[in-house]
């Protein structure tokens, strides 16, 4: 959701060199990424090693004598970076972890978060709307991950038939949709036109193959067989993607593929939701969603109602309209 930004700045400052600074698992999206020169790593995810690496990519960050840094993310970790990094311009936003700026911006409230990214051009575009950019989200790869998706799609294309894509997974067990509803949408599908494949980690592959097994359907179960650049080159190419609320639906809503979203414990207002004119977001009014920005681990009212209420009809019929136009 950032890239949209990353475009922007491009834009704004079309001779500059654009470097990324991010963590292990989403350097890979702007490797290919032809407004990006080069992507520093910062590897955080244990104390003392987050601690190692915090001084490496201050080196780093003195001796490239940037002249200015966006600090997207908004955490005291990274205001802190590019101010022990010595670089002059800072330029983020105003809350009360972002400290150590040059330039606090605000904005508006309720914005997809692709949008509410691109505010921090403010001080440097008059007359700013967030709409004064290209807010369509990207993500590139190379020649070998569109031959790899080229050959899959050519194997599995049948006439007249819907690709469907479905990801079942998430990091959080909150924001999975049942498994057994999984199951019960692809029992419904059975007599339909329909190629199902599944994506998702490697974590995720004996999840996507007991749904798979279960369900007795014809499907192709990629996780844990693909990258992300894999995953994102053969995305493009299905029709529709089921998923819940994590990555393959930004993947899908970056390669411009219609989604399918389904939201349990999170809520549109958090501006992480599907965009794009023909998604659909299944999610339910209750008193007690969100119970938190990421969701958890477990139910706080021990019931899970936010995804049990979302029907595995809703979805079937959701999809019967996509078969139908």
């Amino acid at each position: 959701m950032t890239t949209p930004t990353v475009k922007a700045i491009k834009q704004v400052f079309p001779d500059a060199q654009i470097d990324v600074l991010t963590i292990p698992q989403t350097a890979i999206v702007f490797k290919y990424n032809p407004n990006v020169n080069s992507t520093l790593v910062f590897d955080k995810k244990k104390v003392l090693r987050k601690l190692i690496n915090f001084w490496m990519i201050i080196r780093q960050l003195r001796k490239a004598n940037y002249d200015l840094a966006f600090s997207i993310q908004g955490s005291m970790t990274s205001s802190l970076l590019l101010y022990l990094g010595n670089i002059p311009n800072r330029i983020g936003f105003a809350r009360l972890k972002q400290k150590l700026l040059t330039e606090p911006v605000l904005h508006k409230r309720g914005l997809h978060i692709r949008k509410r990214y691109l505010y921090l051009l403010k001080p440097f575009v008059n007359n700013f709307e967030e709409n004064s950019f290209d807010t369509q989200t990207e993500i590139f790869w190379s020649e070998n991950e569109s031959r790899k998706a080229g050959e899959i799609y050519s194997s599995i294309y049948e006439k007249d038939s819907l690709l469907l894509g479905i990801a079942p997974g998430s990091v959080w067990q909150t924001k999975k949709w049942p498994k057994d509803y999984f199951i019960s949408v692809l029992k419904m599908l059975a007599k339909e036109k329909i190629k199902i494949l599944f994506f998702g980690g490697k974590e995720e592959q004996p999840l996507c193959q007991e749904i798979i097994d279960k369900s007795q359907a014809d499907a192709l179960n990629f996780a844990g067989s693909f990258s992300v650049l894999e995953s994102a080159a053969l995305i493009k190419k299905i029709d529709l993607m089921i998923t819940n609320d994590s990555a393959p639906l930004h993947i899908a809503n970056a390669v411009q593929t219609d989604v399918i979203a389904i939201f349990g414990p999170t809520v549109k207002r958090f501006g992480c939701y599907p965009y794009r004119e023909n998604d659909t977001l299944l999610e339910v009014d209750l008193y007690c969603r969100p119970c938190g920005k990421h969701g958890g681990h477990n139910c706080p009212e021990k019931h899970f109602q936010c995804m049990k209420k979302i029907y595995p009809d809703m979805v079937y019929q959701t999809i019967r309209k996509k078969l139908k136009r």
